[in-house]
């Protein structure tokens, strides 16, 4: 009796050994394959790819399991097929960068064009305005040469006791401008009645004289001078004489001398009318009215004293 209790309580011992054994190992198992299944791991296939690369065991493996094992391999395999087809390829990129480029060279040549079409444009409006400013100077010149023509016309038909002493209050540049205007004739008349000093100044510019557009900067640059040369002397003109050459003229005369005198300077107009007295002035004021009441106008106007 005593040996049958000694073996069942060796068997019962090594049957609590095998549990104790066996029962970590079945739990590791059912946790590795909860595990794979929650991770969702194809761990079958997996293990049967790498069991047909080892050369004895791949002959133990069943058809289907081969099967399985291919098509899962396949399947990864179109996977990543399809997974690199929806990437785009470095030819499709470089094509995109291309077309890319190409569009960004045809906007900068439209936009050189519109640069080049401004420019061109710029320069025809200055060509214009160069043209305009040119035939501004130009009309100038013609209505100035006109104003000296009509001026030496005007002196030209006076006696030429009474148009010597008005020009000699003239710069010789002046006189020589205005005679170059009028005929030999009435150029000698009036110098042999000019006092011989002015009459050999003149005489001289007159054989040395240039263009006309010349002499008229020459009279402009005289006429300026002598202003100037006025105002630091404050000797004024003859005022006798030239009160005296006015007084003889009938107010006819005297009164187109004067608007044509306004015509080229203005301060001399007004001196002459400053010079006169007041019987002369008022019949020079209304022969001048007559041929002109606008110059007139004016020129009384800067008579009158400020206030």
């Amino acid at each position: 009796m005593a040996q049958e209790m000694y073996e069942e309580k060796t068997s019962y011992s090594g049957f609590e050994r095998f549990l104790f054994i066996i029962t970590p190992i079945v739990f590791t198992v059912i946790l590795l394959g909860v595990l794979l299944t929650l991770f969702n791991v194809d761990w079958r296939n997996n293990i049967l790819n790498w069991a047909e690369d080892i050369p004895v065991i791949n002959k133990l493996l069943p058809e289907s399991d081969k099967k399985e094992s291919a098509g899962g391999a396949d399947s990864n395999k179109d996977e990543e097929k399809d997974a690199a087809s929806s990437e785009p390829s470095a030819e499709e990129q470089i094509a995109d960068l291309k077309e890319l480029l190409a569009s960004k060279d045809k906007d900068l040549r439209v936009l050189a064009d519109k640069r080049q079409a401004l420019e061109s444009e710029v320069k025809d409006l200055k060509k214009q305005v160069d043209t305009l400013n040119q035939e501004k100077t130009s009309s100038d010149k013609d209505s100035y040469t006109k104003q000296i023509k009509e001026l030496a016309s005007m002196y030209g038909k006076m006696m030429p006791s009474k148009a010597a002493p008005i020009m000699e209050n003239w710069a010789p540049e002046e006189v020589s401008l205005i005679m170059n205007e009028m005929k030999e004739e009435q150029r000698v008349k009036i110098l042999e009645k000019m006092k011989p000093q002015t009459a050999a100044e003149v005489s001289m510019m007159l054989k040395e004289s240039k263009s006309s557009e010349n002499q008229q900067i020459a009279a402009l640059q005289a006429r300026l001078k002598k202003q100037q040369v006025q105002e630091k002397s404050h000797t004024g003109l003859d005022k006798a004489e030239l009160s005296k050459t006015f007084a003889s003229m009938t107010p006819q005369s005297g009164a187109e001398v004067l608007l044509e005198t306004a015509k080229v300077s203005p301060t001399k107009a007004l001196a002459v009318l400053n010079t006169v007295d007041d019987n002369v002035r008022s019949k020079l004021l209304d022969a001048m009215t007559k041929i002109d009441k606008e110059a007139t106008a004016k020129l009384v106007a800067k008579l009158l004293p400020n206030q």
